[in-house]
Protein backbone atom coordinates (compact mmCIF):
# COMPACT_ATOMS: atom_id res chain seq x y z
CA UNK A 1 0.00 0.00 0.00
CA UNK A 2 1.15 3.53 -0.77
CA UNK A 3 0.04 6.32 1.56
CA UNK A 4 0.72 9.96 0.57
CA UNK A 5 1.50 12.55 3.19
CA UNK A 6 -1.80 14.29 2.49
CA UNK A 7 -4.72 13.91 0.07
CA UNK A 8 -7.27 16.49 -1.10
CA UNK A 9 -9.76 14.24 -2.87
CA UNK A 10 -12.24 14.46 0.02
CA UNK A 11 -12.43 18.24 -0.48
CA UNK A 12 -13.20 17.82 -4.16
CA UNK A 13 -15.89 15.24 -3.40
CA UNK A 14 -17.50 17.53 -0.82
CA UNK A 15 -17.31 20.72 -2.87
CA UNK A 16 -17.08 19.79 -6.57
CA UNK A 17 -20.20 21.61 -7.75
CA UNK A 18 -19.60 24.67 -5.55
CA UNK A 19 -15.96 24.93 -6.68
CA UNK A 20 -16.95 24.77 -10.33
CA UNK A 21 -19.65 27.40 -9.86
CA UNK A 22 -17.49 29.83 -7.88
CA UNK A 23 -14.64 29.64 -10.38
CA UNK A 24 -17.05 30.34 -13.24
CA UNK A 25 -18.54 33.28 -11.33
CA UNK A 26 -15.13 34.82 -10.68
CA UNK A 27 -14.10 34.54 -14.34
CA UNK A 28 -17.38 35.85 -15.73
CA UNK A 29 -17.41 38.79 -13.31
CA UNK A 30 -13.70 39.57 -13.57
CA UNK A 31 -13.55 39.21 -9.79
CA UNK A 32 -9.92 38.45 -8.94
CA UNK A 33 -8.57 41.07 -6.53
CA UNK A 34 -10.33 42.37 -3.41
CA UNK A 35 -14.08 42.80 -3.40
CA UNK A 36 -17.02 41.28 -1.58
CA UNK A 37 -15.70 37.72 -1.36
CA UNK A 38 -12.55 38.84 0.46
CA UNK A 39 -14.60 41.01 2.80
CA UNK A 40 -16.99 38.12 3.45
CA UNK A 41 -14.11 35.82 4.34
CA UNK A 42 -12.63 38.37 6.74
CA UNK A 43 -16.03 38.74 8.42
CA UNK A 44 -16.62 34.98 8.56
CA UNK A 45 -13.18 34.29 9.99
CA UNK A 46 -13.66 36.99 12.63
CA UNK A 47 -16.98 35.43 13.59
CA UNK A 48 -15.52 31.90 13.69
CA UNK A 49 -12.66 32.98 15.96
CA UNK A 50 -14.85 35.35 17.99
CA UNK A 51 -12.49 38.25 17.38
CA UNK A 52 -13.21 41.85 16.39
CA UNK A 53 -10.98 42.37 13.37
CA UNK A 54 -9.44 40.38 10.54
CA UNK A 55 -7.03 41.49 7.81
CA UNK A 56 -6.45 39.02 4.98
CA UNK A 57 -2.98 38.97 3.40
CA UNK A 58 -0.99 37.08 0.79
CA UNK A 59 0.51 34.38 3.02
CA UNK A 60 1.48 33.49 6.57
CA UNK A 61 4.93 35.08 6.38
CA UNK A 62 3.38 38.38 5.29
CA UNK A 63 0.96 38.09 8.21
CA UNK A 64 3.88 37.91 10.66
CA UNK A 65 5.79 40.77 9.06
CA UNK A 66 2.79 43.07 8.81
CA UNK A 67 1.63 42.36 12.36
CA UNK A 68 5.13 43.01 13.72
CA UNK A 69 5.44 46.21 11.69
CA UNK A 70 2.04 47.40 12.92
CA UNK A 71 3.17 47.14 16.53
CA UNK A 72 5.92 49.71 15.83
CA UNK A 73 8.04 48.33 18.65
CA UNK A 74 10.49 50.77 20.22
CA UNK A 75 12.30 47.88 21.92
CA UNK A 76 13.72 45.74 19.16
CA UNK A 77 14.17 42.27 20.62
CA UNK A 78 11.47 39.65 20.07
CA UNK A 79 11.50 36.39 22.00
CA UNK A 80 10.84 33.38 19.80
CA UNK A 81 11.21 29.59 20.04
CA UNK A 82 14.36 28.01 18.62
CA UNK A 83 12.33 25.30 16.85
CA UNK A 84 9.98 26.38 14.06
CA UNK A 85 9.81 27.07 10.34
CA UNK A 86 12.25 29.75 9.20
CA UNK A 87 9.48 32.26 8.43
CA UNK A 88 8.97 32.84 12.16
CA UNK A 89 12.40 34.36 12.73
CA UNK A 90 12.77 35.63 9.16
CA UNK A 91 9.75 37.91 9.60
CA UNK A 92 11.28 39.43 12.72
CA UNK A 93 14.52 40.28 10.93
CA UNK A 94 12.77 41.58 7.81
CA UNK A 95 11.03 44.32 9.78
CA UNK A 96 14.24 45.46 11.48
CA UNK A 97 13.84 43.58 14.75
CA UNK A 98 16.07 41.00 16.42
CA UNK A 99 14.99 37.45 17.31
CA UNK A 100 16.05 36.20 20.73
CA UNK A 101 15.80 32.43 20.81
CA UNK A 102 14.48 30.29 23.65
CA UNK A 103 14.66 26.51 23.95
CA UNK A 104 11.53 24.37 23.66
CA UNK A 105 9.67 21.95 25.90
CA UNK A 106 9.75 18.48 24.34
CA UNK A 107 6.30 17.65 25.65
CA UNK A 108 4.78 19.63 22.76
CA UNK A 109 7.77 21.17 20.89
CA UNK A 110 6.57 24.67 21.78
CA UNK A 111 8.51 27.39 23.58
CA UNK A 112 9.58 26.48 27.13
CA UNK A 113 7.76 29.10 29.19
CA UNK A 114 10.09 28.51 32.13
CA UNK A 115 13.04 29.78 30.08
CA UNK A 116 11.50 32.97 28.74
CA UNK A 117 12.19 35.36 31.61
CA UNK A 118 15.94 34.72 31.59
CA UNK A 119 16.04 36.15 28.05
CA UNK A 120 14.11 39.33 28.87
CA UNK A 121 16.06 42.58 29.22
CA UNK A 122 15.61 46.32 28.69
CA UNK A 123 15.53 45.80 24.91
CA UNK A 124 12.74 43.19 24.84
CA UNK A 125 9.59 44.36 23.09
CA UNK A 126 7.52 41.26 22.37
CA UNK A 127 7.07 37.50 22.60
CA UNK A 128 6.21 35.51 19.48
CA UNK A 129 5.00 32.04 20.52
CA UNK A 130 4.51 29.43 17.80
CA UNK A 131 1.78 26.81 18.12
CA UNK A 132 3.36 23.82 16.37
CA UNK A 133 1.71 20.73 14.87
CA UNK A 134 -1.77 21.71 16.09
CA UNK A 135 -0.62 22.01 19.72
CA UNK A 136 -1.03 25.14 21.82
CA UNK A 137 1.83 26.85 23.59
CA UNK A 138 1.21 27.60 27.27
CA UNK A 139 -0.51 30.92 26.67
CA UNK A 140 -1.58 31.49 30.29
CA UNK A 141 2.03 31.66 31.46
CA UNK A 142 3.13 33.60 28.38
CA UNK A 143 0.38 36.15 29.00
CA UNK A 144 1.45 36.49 32.64
CA UNK A 145 5.05 37.14 31.61
CA UNK A 146 4.02 39.62 28.93
CA UNK A 147 1.83 41.52 31.37
CA UNK A 148 4.60 41.56 34.00
CA UNK A 149 7.14 43.11 31.61
CA UNK A 150 4.71 45.10 29.44
CA UNK A 151 5.45 43.08 26.30
CA UNK A 152 3.36 42.55 23.18
CA UNK A 153 2.32 39.05 22.05
CA UNK A 154 2.09 37.99 18.41
CA UNK A 155 0.86 34.41 17.99
CA UNK A 156 2.08 32.31 15.07
CA UNK A 157 -0.91 30.05 14.45
CA UNK A 158 0.11 28.79 11.00
CA UNK A 159 -0.10 25.13 12.10
CA UNK A 160 -2.91 25.29 14.64
CA UNK A 161 -6.04 26.74 13.09
CA UNK A 162 -9.05 25.79 15.19
CA UNK A 163 -7.10 24.75 18.28
CA UNK A 164 -8.47 26.15 21.52
CA UNK A 165 -6.61 26.86 24.72
CA UNK A 166 -9.06 26.63 27.65
CA UNK A 167 -11.86 27.43 25.17
CA UNK A 168 -10.07 30.45 23.70
CA UNK A 169 -9.22 30.13 19.99
CA UNK A 170 -5.51 30.41 19.34
CA UNK A 171 -4.65 33.68 17.66
CA UNK A 172 -7.08 35.65 19.83
CA UNK A 173 -5.18 35.52 23.14
CA UNK A 174 -2.27 37.84 22.30
CA UNK A 175 -2.26 41.28 20.72
CA UNK A 176 -2.43 39.74 17.25
CA UNK A 177 -2.66 36.29 15.73
CA UNK A 178 -1.14 35.30 12.38
CA UNK A 179 -2.49 32.52 10.18
CA UNK A 180 -1.29 30.72 7.06
CA UNK A 181 -3.65 29.16 4.54
CA UNK A 182 -0.98 27.18 2.70
CA UNK A 183 -2.70 24.12 1.18
CA UNK A 184 -1.40 21.63 3.77
CA UNK A 185 -2.76 23.63 6.71
CA UNK A 186 -5.93 22.66 8.56
CA UNK A 187 -7.73 25.49 6.76
CA UNK A 188 -5.85 25.66 3.47
CA UNK A 189 -6.39 27.47 0.20
CA UNK A 190 -5.72 26.07 -3.27
CA UNK A 191 -2.80 28.43 -3.53
CA UNK A 192 -1.53 30.69 -0.78
CA UNK A 193 -3.06 33.04 1.74
CA UNK A 194 -2.86 34.36 5.26
CA UNK A 195 -4.62 36.52 7.80
CA UNK A 196 -4.05 38.65 10.89
CA UNK A 197 -6.67 38.84 13.63
CA UNK A 198 -6.82 41.21 16.57
CA UNK A 199 -9.17 42.83 19.05
CA UNK A 200 -7.17 46.07 18.89
CA UNK A 201 -8.58 48.64 16.48
CA UNK A 202 -5.30 50.53 16.14
CA UNK A 203 -3.39 47.37 15.20
CA UNK A 204 -6.14 46.50 12.73
CA UNK A 205 -5.99 49.89 11.00
CA UNK A 206 -2.19 49.79 10.78
CA UNK A 207 -2.24 46.28 9.32
CA UNK A 208 -4.81 47.35 6.73
CA UNK A 209 -2.57 50.25 5.74
CA UNK A 210 0.74 48.36 5.73
CA UNK A 211 -0.60 45.48 3.60
CA UNK A 212 -1.72 48.00 0.95
CA UNK A 213 1.55 49.80 0.17
CA UNK A 214 1.20 51.85 3.36
CA UNK A 215 -1.91 53.61 2.10
CA UNK A 216 -5.29 53.94 3.78
CA UNK A 217 -6.51 56.10 0.91
CA UNK A 218 -5.53 55.19 -2.66
CA UNK A 219 -2.45 57.06 -3.89
CA UNK A 220 -1.90 58.62 -0.46
CA UNK A 221 0.90 56.40 0.88
CA UNK A 222 1.69 57.29 4.49
CA UNK A 223 4.32 54.64 5.30
CA UNK A 224 6.38 52.07 3.41
CA UNK A 225 4.37 48.88 3.34
CA UNK A 226 3.78 45.72 1.33
CA UNK A 227 1.68 44.52 -1.56
CA UNK A 228 0.03 41.62 0.24
CA UNK A 229 -3.41 40.54 -0.87
CA UNK A 230 -5.51 37.41 -0.53
CA UNK A 231 -6.94 37.01 -4.02
CA UNK A 232 -10.70 36.76 -4.26
CA UNK A 233 -10.77 33.23 -5.71
CA UNK A 234 -8.83 31.92 -2.72
CA UNK A 235 -11.13 33.91 -0.41
CA UNK A 236 -14.16 32.17 -1.94
CA UNK A 237 -12.50 28.77 -1.58
CA UNK A 238 -11.64 29.50 2.05
CA UNK A 239 -15.20 30.64 2.72
CA UNK A 240 -16.45 27.35 1.30
CA UNK A 241 -14.03 25.31 3.40
CA UNK A 242 -14.56 27.35 6.56
CA UNK A 243 -18.21 26.30 6.57
CA UNK A 244 -17.08 22.65 6.89
CA UNK A 245 -13.99 23.14 9.02
CA UNK A 246 -15.43 21.91 12.34
CA UNK A 247 -16.37 18.58 10.77
CA UNK A 248 -12.93 18.24 9.22
CA UNK A 249 -11.18 19.16 12.46
CA UNK A 250 -13.23 16.53 14.31
CA UNK A 251 -12.10 13.95 11.75
CA UNK A 252 -8.47 15.02 12.17
CA UNK A 253 -8.81 14.60 15.93
CA UNK A 254 -10.35 11.14 15.50
CA UNK A 255 -7.41 10.07 13.32
CA UNK A 256 -4.91 11.64 15.72
CA UNK A 257 -6.41 9.88 18.73
CA UNK A 258 -6.27 6.60 16.81
CA UNK A 259 -2.53 7.10 16.33
CA UNK A 260 -2.15 8.09 19.99
CA UNK A 261 -3.73 4.84 21.12
CA UNK A 262 -1.96 2.54 18.67
CA UNK A 263 1.53 4.02 18.92
CA UNK A 264 1.71 4.84 22.63
CA UNK A 265 2.71 1.31 23.65
CA UNK A 266 5.56 0.93 21.15
CA UNK A 267 8.95 0.98 22.82
CA UNK A 268 11.24 3.30 20.89
CA UNK A 269 8.57 5.94 20.28
CA UNK A 270 7.76 8.98 22.42
CA UNK A 271 4.52 10.80 21.69
CA UNK A 272 3.84 14.49 22.16
CA UNK A 273 1.28 15.77 24.62
CA UNK A 274 -1.64 16.25 22.23
CA UNK A 275 -4.12 17.38 24.89
CA UNK A 276 -5.28 20.47 22.98
CA UNK A 277 -4.25 19.37 19.50
CA UNK A 278 -6.16 19.61 16.24
CA UNK A 279 -3.44 17.47 14.61
CA UNK A 280 -2.39 19.67 11.70
CA UNK A 281 0.54 17.25 11.60
CA UNK A 282 0.99 13.99 13.47
CA UNK A 283 4.50 14.25 14.88
CA UNK A 284 6.40 12.17 17.42
CA UNK A 285 9.93 11.20 18.46
CA UNK A 286 11.97 8.19 17.41
CA UNK A 287 14.44 7.41 20.17
CA UNK A 288 17.91 5.79 20.26
CA UNK A 289 19.13 7.51 17.11
CA UNK A 290 16.88 5.52 14.77
CA UNK A 291 14.83 8.35 13.26
CA UNK A 292 16.51 8.39 9.86
CA UNK A 293 16.45 4.59 9.69
CA UNK A 294 12.74 4.62 10.46
CA UNK A 295 12.13 7.39 7.93
CA UNK A 296 13.81 5.32 5.21
CA UNK A 297 11.86 2.23 6.27
CA UNK A 298 8.56 4.09 5.90
CA UNK A 299 9.56 5.09 2.38
CA UNK A 300 10.39 1.50 1.49
CA UNK A 301 6.93 0.48 2.67
CA UNK A 302 5.20 3.19 0.66
CA UNK A 303 4.41 5.53 3.56
CA UNK A 304 5.22 9.19 3.00
CA UNK A 305 6.69 11.12 5.92
CA UNK A 306 8.31 14.45 6.71
CA UNK A 307 10.82 15.90 9.15
CA UNK A 308 9.74 19.19 10.72
CA UNK A 309 12.47 20.40 11.31
CA UNK A 310 16.01 19.13 10.66
CA UNK A 311 17.77 22.26 11.99
CA UNK A 312 17.12 24.66 14.84
CA UNK A 313 16.41 28.23 13.78
CA UNK A 314 19.50 29.79 15.43
CA UNK A 315 21.82 27.22 13.81
CA UNK A 316 20.70 28.09 10.27
CA UNK A 317 23.32 29.98 8.20
CA UNK A 318 21.07 33.04 7.98
CA UNK A 319 21.29 33.47 11.76
CA UNK A 320 24.61 31.74 12.44
CA UNK A 321 24.16 31.69 16.21
CA UNK A 322 26.43 29.28 18.08
CA UNK A 323 24.39 29.18 21.30
CA UNK A 324 23.14 25.66 22.02
CA UNK A 325 19.49 24.78 22.55
CA UNK A 326 19.61 21.20 23.75
CA UNK A 327 15.91 20.37 23.62
CA UNK A 328 15.39 21.88 20.18
CA UNK A 329 18.47 20.03 18.92
CA UNK A 330 17.10 16.78 20.33
CA UNK A 331 13.80 17.41 18.53
CA UNK A 332 15.65 17.98 15.25
CA UNK A 333 17.36 14.60 15.66
CA UNK A 334 14.27 12.62 16.66
CA UNK A 335 11.10 14.22 15.27
CA UNK A 336 9.11 12.71 12.40
CA UNK A 337 5.64 13.34 10.96
CA UNK A 338 3.38 10.74 9.35
CA UNK A 339 0.28 11.10 7.14
CA UNK A 340 -2.89 12.63 8.55
CA UNK A 341 -5.85 14.40 6.94
CA UNK A 342 -9.58 14.49 7.74
CA UNK A 343 -10.66 11.62 5.50
CA UNK A 344 -7.67 9.34 5.90
CA UNK A 345 -9.05 5.81 5.64
CA UNK A 346 -9.06 3.30 8.48
CA UNK A 347 -7.11 0.88 6.27
CA UNK A 348 -4.42 3.51 5.75
CA UNK A 349 -4.18 4.22 9.47
CA UNK A 350 -4.00 0.50 10.24
CA UNK A 351 -1.29 0.00 7.63
CA UNK A 352 0.87 2.88 8.92
CA UNK A 353 0.57 1.60 12.49
CA UNK A 354 1.43 -1.98 11.43
CA UNK A 355 4.48 -0.78 9.47
CA UNK A 356 5.58 1.18 12.54
CA UNK A 357 5.04 -1.76 14.88
CA UNK A 358 6.93 -4.08 12.52
CA UNK A 359 9.93 -1.74 12.48
CA UNK A 360 10.25 -1.79 16.25
CA UNK A 361 9.44 -5.48 16.77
Amino acid sequence: MKVPFIEFDYELEANKKELSNLLEDHILNGDFIGGSNVEAFEQNLSKYLNVEYCVSVGNGTDALMIALAALNLEKKEVIVPSFSFFATSEAIVQVGLEPVFVDIDLKDCNIDVNKIEEKINENTGAILPVHLFGNSAEMKKIKEIADKYNLKIIEDVAQSFGTKYFNEPLGTIGDAGCFSFFPTKTLGAYGDGGAIVTNNEEIYKKCKMIKNHGAETKYLNEVFGYNSRLDSIQASILNLKLAKIDLWIDKRITAGKFYDKKLSSIEGIELLDNSYSTYNYYSFFIKEGRRDEFNNYLGEKGVSSAIYYPRTLPSLPAHGIKEKFSQAEKACEEIISIPIWPNIKKAQLDYICKVTQDFFS
